[in-house]
């Protein structure tokens, strides 16, 4: 009988995924997701009190390894951060294990989940790499022209959207992590420029 209620469970989830993918959150409706996993409504909230409940069982794992991702590769002190090889390889692992094990669920959080609790994570993530560039910069003694920082939000916008559009291609994992090895190489050999007079 156990069995049985964890394959509905599993259909209900699957049913989910398929249209949280497809059109989003807010755009799903409990109805699509029963009908899709051939059962009634009403036995769809036997396992799920909401569909936010639904979205966050799909997801709740991948944010909490989003944020120690993020931990791991912000906790680095200033004198670390630019040895570029050994940074590199540390982006270059962290991201690579992120996206292969979650990368439908990422693409829920960044980019599904308006109406839910991580619609503004994705802003989030870019402004708090924009403050950790910042800090790097300031670490340096390294100033802008007019002190323009937005340069620090576009280089961490591309980077997160870059990983996204690696995501949305879907394809094997050897693909992803070909992909996010030249996508992290541009990013810190790019961002060192700023740093070339400034590091031994």
């Amino acid at each position: 009988m156990q069995t049985l209620k964890d394959d509905i469970k599993e259909q209900i989830l699957k049913a989910a995924k398929t249209f949280f993918l497809d059109i989003g959150f807010e755009k799903a409706s409990m109805n699509m997701i029963a009908k899709e996993a051939g059962i009634s409504k009403s036995n769809v909230y036997n396992y799920f009190s909401s569909k936010e409940e639904i979205f966050y069982t799909l997801t709740e794992d991948a944010y909490i390894h989003i944020v120690n991702t993020m931990e791991n590769l912000l906790k680095h002190d200033s004198e670390e951060c630019f040895q570029l090889e050994k940074f590199t390889a540390l982006m270059t692992k962290e991201l690579i294990g992120l996206l292969t094990k979650y990368r439908q669920e990422i693409l829920l959080i960044l980019d599904r989940s308006k109406g839910t609790k991580f619609e503004n994570i994705k802003d989030e993530i870019i402004h708090r790499l924009e403050e950790h560039s910042k800090w790097e910069f300031k670490q340096y003694h390294i100033s802008l022209e007019n002190e323009d920082w937005f340069f620090a939000h576009y280089i961490s916008t591309s980077l997160i959207e870059g990983l996204l559009e690696i995501i949305r291609h879907n394809q094997s994992d050897e693909w992803i992590q070909s992909n996010i090895k030249m996508l992290v190489g541009y990013y810190i050999h790019g961002y060192s420029y700023f740093f070339a007079d400034s590091i031994s």
